[in-house]
């Protein structure tokens, strides 16, 4: 299936976990969460980052208690062969739909704010062949690939969203902590659908070098993403005003399109946004779309993972033209982000209670 010396490492671990988290939330995270928590919308980021590695202490768990299985393999171990071959089939829809849905998100974009004449198919198709290119060579080169894009995605974001701090106002996060706990508690659930991507650590366990350093990795993992989603809301919220970032669809590239370099180096900052979320889009369809292959494969019992990629291709291509306009394309990926919970954190959860209660599994012994 894969050779023994492809696995990853911790830093690679750590740069794939947060390459996948980034990349709907880098632009519409500012708009939701200004929904439901006006001016204190910059503190759901940081319960839902709480929440999002809680759920990721769910997935890490497991991978100590199988650190040679998959998903697929240790549900077979708890539940039996015949429910876990359907909990695969459905972890394997969900990540075809999660791709699917991530690529059309990238042309919507893509559309929107560059190539306005270019064909949604055009742009998607590439995408999608650039991915697969990729990907076939296994999980090693996916991750270093993420492990060298991601300073190359983080300087430049942080770089060009501090140009807009000096003409912030930042009254704009009062009043504080003025927002009903509902509210707050319902802003910081939805706003931990932001860091869908963690689940696929239900693949992962036996290509880590480090399994037993799983916990340490996500909460470096979640932690980071959290400071990055964090810095991009609040400089948004005081760039264009917590109202505007509510009926924006994408507040988080508008506010590119509102500033300028120092000394007119760059006129058109809103391209380099452009370039630095292809980076983006790029590395979360990779990650999502070799999971999809690998749990394939593993479900299977089959020997080479490239054979699914391309079963799983067309797929994609079809469930990302379908929807008609972005709409459509927006409550889709609200689907995507609550099935990542189901799928990434409910469905594992039970898994986990099932082999503690039965004592499946164990503690990886170095």
């Amino acid at each position: 299936m894969l050779t023994n010396n492809d696995k990853i490492t911790v830093p690679q671990t750590v740069a794939l976990m947060i390459t996948t988290i980034l990349e709907i939330g880098l632009l519409s995270l500012p708009r939701d969460v200004a929904i439901y928590g006006n001016s204190d919308g910059w503190i759901l980021v940081i319960t839902g980052g709480i929440l999002a590695f809680g759920g990721s202490l769910i997935l890490s768990t497991l991978i100590r208690r199988f650190p040679n299985d998959t998903f697929i393999e240790y549900s077979q171990k708890v539940i039996g062969k015949a429910p876990a071959f359907l909990l695969g089939i459905i972890l394997i829809i969900y990540f075809i739909l999660a791709t699917s849905i991530v690529i059309r998100t990238f042309a919507e974009v893509i559309n929107a704010f560059m190539l306005q004449r270019t064909p949604r198919e055009f742009i998607i198709v590439t995408q999608m062949l650039l991915t697969v290119y990729l990907i076939r060579h296994g999980i090693e080169p996916t991750a270093r690939i993420s492990e060298i894009l991601l300073p190359i995605l983080i300087i430049p974001v942080f770089a060009m969203y501090i140009i807009a701090i000096p003409k912030a106002d930042f009254t704009e996060l009062l009043p504080f902590l003025n927002t009903p706990p509902k509210a707050m508690a319902l802003g910081s659930l939805n706003t931990m659908f932001s860091f869908f991507g963690i689940e696929i650590l239900l693949m992962l366990g036996p290509y880590m070098r480090s399994p037993r350093r799983i916990y340490w990795t996500m909460f470096l993992s979640v932690a980071i993403s959290t400071m990055i989603y964090l810095f991009i809301v609040i400089v948004v919220f005081v760039s264009i005003g917590v109202e505007n970032s509510k009926v924006l669809v994408w507040p988080g590239m508008t506010i590119i399109r509102t500033i300028m370099a120092p000394g007119r180096v760059f006129e058109r900052l809103d391209a380099m946004a452009l370039a630095l979320w292809t980076i983006a889009s790029f590395t979360t369809a990779n990650s999502l779309f070799f999971t999809g292959s690998l749990a394939f494969t593993h479900l299977t019992k089959a020997r080479e993972f490239k054979f699914f990629i391309t079963i799983l291709f067309p797929w994609i291509y079809l469930f990302a033209t379908i929807p008609p306009n972005i709409l459509v394309t927006e409550k889709l990926v609200y689907g995507v982000k609550i099935g990542s919970i189901t799928v990434g954190i409910l469905i594992p959860l039970a898994i986990l209670i099932l082999s503690i209660v039965l004592k499946k599994g164990g503690r990886q012994h170095d």
